[in-house]
């Protein structure tokens, strides 16, 4: 059986225990072109930072990618606490529709770092549009890493753009693989993640952070694309930048395409999508054809399955079905219910 049929197989079977966050998908494509931004963002500079993100959208519709990724807080910079309260987030609900519109113009995919405040409450989150313009929803980060002014994300998503099924995460949940490895197991192929890690200057730390962008590849066996803040050339201490090395990793862990530390420009790939089996995690599963041909039996270890297929239940897929006003189309408003502004 050749790994294209393989594959096809896998996301068959898993779409048909999921715990109902999947649901019946057309063929994924054979392999997709997409981009992670590398661009110098901050605090307190809204407006040049919306036109990075345009021009990056533009330069990647222009190379022929699908799906774009920006870092955590790519929009409005990564604010503490202190600067979070400074935000004008009816400024930052303004650009993200423009950023939606001009997604839906070039037919391009968008996973969005941005902030945003619903009631009294702040929030660390990932946009999704697909590549229609339509906003699926966003992914609030799970695990904070020392950021009481933000509420907690509820876990793993899964959604759909490009044809292809993928998941998010943000920076510190790179340490809690449990989060990717769900959303797999409900059916991604592609791990995105959006970072904003610490500085140059930690450089105890940069081996680790290296480890972990690749080891959500490999682990899963599927792709990873990770993008992050540069360093400031001018200014490598300064807070709200960090190390750059945004890139994109195949699921054996070679390194597809990465940027440098101070570099600002897009990493770029294509996807081979048959390369990512995630035969590791429909393994655990009892879900993994080639365990049955030599093994003999569905599952090695029928208790582990059953505890992964129970995590599935966690996982939620962002379909539209529930986005704030500012991101609806006329169309999607007059078939979605209300959502929370």
């Amino acid at each position: 059986m050749s790994s294209r049929i393989l594959w096809l197989v896998f996301a068959s079977a898993l779409a048909s225990n999921c715990c109902g966050t999947c649901h019946a998908q057309d063929v994924a494509p054979e392999s997709i072109k997409v981009a992670a931004a590398q661009l110098l963002t901050d605090v307190g500079r809204l407006d040049d930072n919306k036109q990075k993100i345009v021009a990056a959208m533009r330069e990647a519709s222009q190379r022929k990618c699908q799906v774009v990724l920006f870092h955590e807080g790519c929009l409005t910079g990564y604010p503490n606490g202190q600067q979070i309260q400074g935000i004008d987030f009816a400024a930052v609900r303004a650009a993200e529709s423009e950023i939606r519109q001009l997604a839906e113009e070039l037919q391009l995919a968008v996973l969005l770092g941005s902030t945003g405040k619903v009631g009294d409450q702040y929030f660390n989150y990932v946009l999704v549009i697909d590549e229609t313009g339509r906003a699926l929803g966003q992914y609030h980060k799970t695990w904070r890493a020392g950021e009481p002014h933000y509420t907690a994300g509820s876990g793993p998503v899964i959604f759909r753009v490009a044809g292809v099924e993928a998941t998010v995460i943000i920076c510190h949940d790179l340490r809690y693989p449990g989060l990717a490895r769900l959303g797999v197991a409900a059916g991604a192929r592609i791990v995105f993640i959006a970072n904003n890690e610490s500085g140059i200057t930690q450089e105890h730390k940069l081996l680790g952070y290296r480890s972990m962008q690749i080891s959500r590849a490999t682990e899963n066996l599927v792709y990873s694309v990770m993008s992050n803040c540069p360093a400031d050339p001018n200014h490598v201490t300064r807070g709200n930048c960090s190390h750059g090395n945004s890139k994109i990793v195949a699921p054996i862990g070679t390194i597809v395409d990465e940027a440098g530390v101070f570099e600002e420009r897009l990493v770029v790939g294509e996807l081979r999508l048959a390369r990512a089996t995630a035969s590791t995690v429909t393994r655990t599963l009892g879900k993994d054809p080639a365990t049955v041909k030599r093994y003999g039996v569905t599952s090695e270890n029928p208790a582990y399955a059953a505890w992964m297929q129970a995590g599935l239940k966690l996982v939620r897929r962002l379909d539209g079905s529930d986005v704030p006003q500012h991101l609806r189309t006329p169309k999607a408003t007059a078939a979605q219910p209300a959502a929370t502004p």
